[in-house]
């Protein structure tokens, strides 16, 4: 496989996963209703911050992307989402899950304005690469609920922040040694 079709997987890939963190809660929260006994309503909002953060953080991290390294930028984004994630599997309470979540969406923020710039950087095919591209995101979006329920039902709802998380991380680690 050609260096050019492995840059472009790792950031299909990032694509999907960026989708895929941002929607791992709302399906998490429906088991943590028993788990720490609060109603839906009461850890439901936990999320906002990292919504907020999903949008607010993409300016500074397209910046960022412009005047430092987008492969850097992006070696972040798979590094810091996984970690995020990780914490947020860990969370002891609704305060550290709150502020796991926004770090999620925080480095969540770093993939459009970053991994889009790369996806369309110096190529002919522009909008073919971003058909592609958009249906890796909407398979993240799919996959989120999947995922989050399989490792839910096998696991417990640690495990939904946890594994992805770590996949998160290698593919950090994978992306800045092979890209």
């Amino acid at each position: 496989m050609s260096q050019e079709r492995v840059r472009f997987l790792f950031l299909n890939v990032g694509h999907a996963f960026d989708h895929l963190f941002m929607l791992l809660f709302p399906t998490v929260v429906l088991s943590l209703e028993s788990a720490w006994g609060r109603p839906y309503s009461e850890l439901l909002p936990l999320s906002l911050g990292g919504f907020i953060a999903f949008g607010a953080g993409a300016v500074p991290a397209g910046w960022l992307g412009d005047r430092w390294s987008r492969k850097h930028m992006l070696t972040l984004y798979f590094v810091g989402i996984g970690l995020a994630s990780v914490t947020a599997g860990l969370a002891a309470g609704p305060v550290t899950l709150a502020i796991a979540l926004t770090a999620v969406g925080l480095f969540a923020s770093i993939y459009h304005p970053v991994g889009t710039a790369m996806v369309v950087q110096g190529v002919p095919d522009v909008g073919r690469r971003l058909g592609i591209n958009g249906v890796w995101g909407n398979l993240g979006v799919a996959a989120a609920a999947l995922a989050a329920g399989a490792l839910i039902q096998g696991f417990g709802w640690r495990a939904a922040f946890i594994v992805p998380g770590l996949v998160s991380v290698a593919m950090g680690v994978a992306f800045a040694l092979t890209v």
